[in-house]
């Protein structure tokens, strides 16, 4: 009975140092991961983004301003155009996912106050 359980624990341990010797000649995958996205490209979209949620914001301002709207109404488009805008800024530039949650739940908390139900008014009618 021992010598089979030695001779177990024999090639378990052998096994144990094939793994072993196979995994340190194997590739780590960190070493092998590229990063699909160049500085210069992600600068480019950075800027694409911004200058978009910009002409955004002139055409809501020409608009808005043609139509005389009342100020929630401008706070509502601005504040909903800026946080999208910003929202997907903070996707081009690529924050972890750790870092980018909390930031887009708060982005989330501002737009739903922005867009909440509010009692209508006699300048809305």
């Amino acid at each position: 009975m021992a010598s089979t359980t030695d001779a177990a624990m024999a090639a378990l341990d052998v096994a144990q140092k094939n793994l072993d010797k196979t995994l340190a000649q194997a590739p780590s995958p960190s070493l092998s991961w590229v990063q699909p996205w160049s500085p210069d490209l992600v600068q480019f979209l950075a800027i694409g983004v911004l200058l978009f949620s910009f002409a955004a914001l002139i055409l809501a301002t020409a608009l808005l301003w043609r139509t005389g709207a009342p100020a929630h109404h401008v706070l509502r488009v601005f504040g909903v155009i800026t946080i999208l805008g910003f929202s997907a800024l903070l996707l081009v530039i690529g924050y972890s996912n750790e870092q980018l949650t909390p930031i887009v739940g708060l982005f989330g908390a501002i737009a739903g106050y922005l867009l909440g139900k509010d009692p209508k008014t006699k300048e809305d009618e």
